[in-house]
């Protein structure tokens, strides 16, 4: 991946004793936790700049504070730059609990969205100029809620059942 240099969370803390941690605790311990929280809205070339993460689990991209703050196109353009990547949008008081680096669990009063680059028949991506509008065609979007899961190896997503009233 390319990943732009600069002061990334991976250059500060990557290697260091917190860091270790954070990795040990997470591939170790069952119910460890690890949460986070300026959008550029447009689906336009260069209104995301990517940063390598703390590679807990390199499948995701993820992005809190998605449906507040009007995030849709932010994941979209991360996705288009790495279609072989998840990204995922996390709406506010929404988690996603993840079991064994694949079993997702949406936790909750909002939404998660998953955006799944592995079928997009058209990515104008690398051929535009920083600012151009780009298009995506085929890119598939999951809405999840809470109690909802997705299997991140796989793709496949597993809800709840609805009264066939709502179908």
């Amino acid at each position: 991946m390319n990943f732009k240099k600069s002061t990334d969370i991976i250059s500060v803390n990557g290697g260091t004793t917190i860091h270790k941690i954070l990795l040990d605790r997470y591939q170790n311990e069952e119910g460890f936790v690890i949460a986070g929280g300026s959008p550029r809205e447009a689906f336009v070339k260069g209104a995301v700049t990517m940063y390598k993460g703390l590679s807990l689990i390199p499948e995701l991209m993820i992005d809190t504070h998605f449906i507040q703050r009007g995030r849709f196109g932010r994941v979209s353009e991360a996705v288009a730059k790495f279609p072989s990547l998840l990204g995922i949008g996390l709406a506010e008081d929404t988690g996603i609990i993840i079991k064994n680096g694949n079993d997702c669990t949406v936790i909750g009063s909002g939404m998660a969205i998953v955006f799944d680059g592995s079928e997009l028949s058209h990515n104008n991506e690398k051929l535009l100029e920083e600012g151009t509008p780009m298009t995506m065609t085929h890119m598939i979007v999951h809405v999840l809620s809470n109690g909802d899961q997705y299997d991140i190896q796989n793709r496949t997503v597993s809800v709840l059942p609805i009264e066939a009233d709502f179908i």
